[in-house]
């Protein structure tokens, strides 16, 4: 013949200690799993490159070299310009490449990330591709003798 035995009674307070042991581990767990996301989430970049007036004067230019750091993504350089001063009140913007600028600088034709061609004003937009030195080229050189002042903003945004 077999007996029957009842399994052991759980008190309502052994219970309710185990109950807080899970709650308070699943709270640990969520604080952990919280502060991996927060510090893994990849943080927004903007830097002025440029911002106020410039004088560039006949057959010359300006620029403003920048670097983009190893590992950043979504890279953009936007902004806006407005050109006046000397006949035809008009500037080339350029954001260039390091080896792009070193060969237009020497009168080479390049490939430009921007080209605003010769404008009094208008919107810098580029997108680049990955870290590295660029340059934002602010080029008077077709206007020999005609100082341009250029009014402008530009910034550079990218995630890492």
């Amino acid at each position: 013949m077999s007996s029957y035995t009842e399994p052991p009674v759980q008190s309502k307070s052994h219970a309710a200690r185990n109950s807080a042991i899970i709650i308070v581990i699943l709270f640990i767990a969520g604080i952990s799993l919280g502060f991996w996301v927060t510090r893994n989430r990849p943080t927004h970049y903007v830097s002025n490159l440029v911002n106020g007036l410039l004088t560039i004067n006949g057959g010359n230019y300006q620029y403003y070299q920048f670097t983009v750091p190893s590992g950043a993504s979504d890279i953009h350089v936007s902004g806006t310009f407005t050109a006046s001063g000397g006949s035809g009140n008009d500037i080339r913007i350029y954001v260039l490449d390091n080896t792009s600028f070193v060969n237009w600088k020497n009168g080479h034709s390049v490939s430009t990330y921007y080209n605003s061609g010769q404008m009094t004003t208008g919107s810098i937009s580029a997108t680049l591709p990955s870290d590295g030195t660029y340059y934002l080229v602010y080029d008077n050189t077709f206007s020999v003798f005609s100082q341009k002042n250029v009014n402008t903003r530009a910034t550079l945004s990218y995630t890492k």
